[in-house]
């Protein structure tokens, strides 16, 4: 049976010391900071990652009619973290004049339902919370306090290119 004094160790020469010991624990410790920090940083990337742009082709400007606000509708692929899932949605153009056009989001600035053009009342309004928005994109009744986003947007080749988020 072995003594109190050696732990259990048949000899005192073998019997690791404290500092043996810590000097142990800190080297596991730094090799797992340092193996752990460039695998955390892989893992969480992809959720930190900042929302990118893109340009989306909506078709031939001339399909627009002067004068009148049109619905188009977009699909694209998206990559979310390691997913890649398919982004669709709808904008509505206006078409004021040729070169004139005015790309407004589809999404009410109160709590992001999708509004709607109402031809015969000459307003976009949003079906949840009777938000109203005039045809420059203005709120003029309900709850919504800031206009309708309105997308950047260019005119190329004789198509309609909209910077949309990705």
């Amino acid at each position: 049976m072995a003594s109190d004094t050696t732990c259990g160790y048949p000899d005192e020469s073998i019997r690791p010391g404290r500092r043996a010991f810590i000097k142990c624990a800190l080297l596991a410790g730094a090799t797992g900071v340092l193996a752990g920090v460039p695998l955390l940083s892989y893992v969480a990337a992809p959720a930190l990652k900042k929302g990118t742009t893109r340009w989306i082709d909506f078709g031939p400007v001339d399909q627009l009619k002067p004068g009148g606000i049109e619905m188009l509708s977009y699909e694209f692929m998206v990559k979310d973290g390691w997913l890649v899932l398919p982004q669709r949605g709808f904008v509505w153009a206006k078409l004021d004049s040729p070169g004139k056009i005015t790309v407004f989001s589809s999404t009410c600035t109160h709590l992001a339902c999708n509004v709607i053009w109402r031809k015969e009342k000459g307003i976009f309004e949003c079906p949840c919370h009777s938000g109203q928005f005039d045809i420059n994109g203005r709120p003029i009744a309900g709850p919504p306090t800031k206009p309708l986003v309105a997308w950047a947007h260019k005119v190329e080749e004789g198509k309609l290119m909209v910077l949309m988020p990705a």
